[in-house]
């Protein structure tokens, strides 16, 4: 006959034995990859101080409702698959899965191509026409890469844009007001590739070196609220605007064009995934240079100058 403690001992070991045994069956169903759940991808445009696609000059960037991005996933015969944005989600006719609990390289672009004859040589243009935020942002190439192992979660990649934007911000100076800079055409001159090659396994856009080149864009103009303006124009990679070359021009409805010419010395060259931030004041006797920089989506570079008043 047991005691009252022989039979409270066998008690508590019989738990602990249960508490084992549940412990351990827990252990051998914890859930790994699921290969039969179709990958989640999500894709975001790389973020700056002076946004790219759809939000320029505000705070934030996304892709928009329709906005259509390709996707590779290397070494799996998933090659230029579309993923459209729905707005808060992206779907795709074409489901992507796991091989297996591996890791994988991830490749996606925009705007997306329906038919890549060549990876490494896609066709890019530059619209010379920028004057809308759709008519820019159609400039925009996006290119983004990672590696990811498989899991049960989301994919999400961020896309880095590979042009150079150009950002103008523009303040009305003497004897002239915002309203009568806002009434004027705007013009960035220089000579600036009109067609290139993109590379999507390296994401390196190429500016052709045959063509006739654009000798001017038409830029998009954001009034700011702030009683400035800021005008972005996309160029190629590469694109050199050479010291005393006229640069930028207003003309008002009278025909009388006002002409910053460069006077950085040196001048500069657009890179890839740069933005170049020039400041300039529009007087009534022409413009004026206030200050430039070129900053991320690249390393950061610093120029100075001097303005370079002139009025054709």
């Amino acid at each position: 006959m047991r005691t009252k403690k022989q039979a409270l001992l066998s008690g508590a070991l019989m738990a602990l034995g249960m508490s084992l045994t549940l412990t351990a069956c827990h252990d051998d169903n914890e859930p790994g990859v699921d290969l039969s759940r179709p990958i989640e991808l999500n894709f975001t445009p790389a973020a700056l101080g002076a946004q790219s696609r759809v939000t320029f000059g505000l705070t934030g960037a996304t892709f928009e409702q329709g906005d259509q991005v390709g996707l590779y996933m290397d070494g799996t015969g998933y090659d230029n698959i579309l993923y459209t944005c729905g707005g808060t989600a992206w779907s795709t006719a074409s489901d992507l899965y796991w091989p297996d609990a591996g890791t994988y390289t991830f490749r996606a672009y925009y705007p997306y191509e329906e038919t890549v004859a060549d990876e490494t040589a896609v066709p890019v243009t530059l619209s010379a026409d920028q004057a809308d935020t759709d008519k820019l942002t159609a400039n925009d190439y996006m290119w983004g890469t990672a590696d990811r192992a498989a899991s049960n979660g989301a994919v999400s990649l961020t896309l880095d844009h590979k042009m150079s934007l150009l950002k103008l911000d523009i303040e009305a100076g003497t004897a002239i007001s915002l309203d009568e800079i806002k009434a004027m055409t705007p013009a960035i001159h220089g000579t600036m590739s009109a067609e290139g090659t993109w590379n999507l396994a390296t994401g390196v856009i190429t500016p052709a070196t045959a063509g006739t080149p654009h000798t001017s864009l038409t830029p998009y103009v954001v009034d700011n609220g702030d009683g400035t303006l800021t005008c972005y124009a996309l160029v190629m990679p590469g694109t050199a605007f050479n010291y005393g070359d006229k640069f930028f021009s207003l003309t008002d409805a009278g025909g009388t064009t006002y002409s910053y010419y460069l006077n950085i010395s040196g001048g500069f060259t657009a890179g890839a995934s740069t933005y170049c931030d020039i400041d300039l004041t529009v007087n009534r006797t022409g413009i004026e240079f206030s200050g430039f920089g070129i900053s991320n989506w690249a390393p950061n570079e610093n120029a100075t100058g001097s303005g370079n008043v002139a009025m054709d």
